[in-house]
């Protein structure tokens, strides 16, 4: 709302001048001097602030001769270091894709106190968390949204996305499109690649298939670490649940699922089949250090904001047709071939025995 105000103007008071007082120069010298003191002063401040400008002009063309002079001695950079830059780069090339970084996906086992799954072969209970994951998912959007409308959009993000992974282009946009996390590591490796003086070019030729790989949960409160005093973690396959650790709750299904509905978020892996024509040339020695044209599987995970509490995440539905899907779940691209995935695994599997141990403790209490 634009708030606009009244300013009102009032002119000071001017004293009225008597045209027909008599004036004698003995009155009126004290002012042609007064007058005449103030131009030779003013005449002195113009002569210093000439004298000022001359000198600050004289700085100023020394200091932009000796920039010029710096940049003209600054060394480009060796072919070695351009080369090492552009492999550096976080993109797959030359055959390679998520496999190379994850190539078994170590999926979280169910915790102690599921005994029971224990006896399931690991592949069922893939099977069936994944399945029951999927559920919520449609469940909370609708049977034509997910996958199939799911799928058209998301394979419309990454035509979207590939060509803003460019040097020289809009990273606002990119940024709109992406994690925060997954931005801030791309955006500082472009730009170490435009300070090279190197162009990198991404683009989607085509893509010719588009599955749903995993399908990931969270339930409950996001917490910073599944040892917070208060709190239970619990990690199983691709499902993460969060709850409020009181021993006389945990008997209690109503409860429990109340706590399990403060908060929630899907994130989706999409496993695209595409011909990506990926390359870096370096405009100082004006050859490509990296050309490969390859068809090869993409994949990338797509998440929701973390809605708090769940009932968030369908606000946006209309009353009178409430099997509509939402439309502002705002998915961003949060991972690409499992990029920042392949740092987090090794930190999630010692989260999770410290969670587990955390809590036993609290379930003790």
């Amino acid at each position: 709302m634009t708030i606009l105000t009244r300013i009102r103007w009032s002119a000071a008071p001017v004293s009225r001048l008597h045209a027909f007082a008599p004036v004698s120069w003995s009155m009126a010298q004290p002012i042609w001097t007064s007058w005449r003191q103030h131009n030779n002063i003013h005449s002195s401040a113009q002569r210093y602030t000439e004298q000022q400008t001359s000198e600050k002009n004289h700085i100023n063309a020394t200091t932009s001769v000796t920039t010029e002079e710096a940049l003209e001695e600054e060394e480009p950079p060796s072919e070695d270091e351009i080369q090492a830059a552009a492999y550096e780069f976080p993109w797959l090339c030359n055959g390679s894709s998520h496999m190379s970084r994850i190539p078994h996906y170590p999926y979280a086992k169910a915790p102690k106190v599921w005994a029971l799954l224990g006896f399931i072969p690991q592949s069922i209970q893939y099977m069936i968390c994944k399945s029951a994951c999927e559920r919520m998912l449609r469940n909370n959007t609708s049977p034509e949204y997910y996958p199939d409308q799911f799928l058209q959009g998301a394979g419309l993000a990454i035509h979207q996305m590939l060509p803003l992974l460019n040097t020289n282009t809009d990273r606002d946009q990119l940024a709109h499109m992406m994690t925060q996390e997954l931005y801030d590591r791309f955006e500082s490796e472009l730009e170490r690649q435009e300070k090279l003086k190197s162009d990198v070019s991404i683009k989607l030729a085509a893509v010719h298939d588009g599955v749903v790989k995993d399908v990931w949960v969270l339930l409950g409160p996001k917490l910073k670490s599944g040892t917070s005093r208060g709190f239970i973690r619990w990690r199983w396959q691709s499902l993460t649940v969060a709850l409020r650790a009181a021993t006389d709750q945990m008997s209690s299904r109503d409860q429990v699922a109340q706590m399990m509905m403060e908060g929630v978020q899907f994130k989706v892996d999409v496993e695209f089949d595409a011909s990506i024509d990926y390359s870096i040339k370096s405009n100082v020695t004006g050859n490509e250090v990296i050309s490969d044209f390859t068809r090869r599987p993409l994949l990338v995970r797509f998440e929701t904001p973390y809605f708090e509490p769940a009932e968030q995440m369908v606000a946006s539905r209309s009353m009178s047709r409430p099997h509509e899907a939402p439309i502002d779940w705002q998915w961003r691209v949060s991972d690409i071939d499992y990029l920042l995935e392949e740092d987090f695994i090794d930190r999630r599997i010692k989260e999770d025995i410290k969670d587990e141990e955390h809590a036993q403790r609290e379930m003790e209490m």
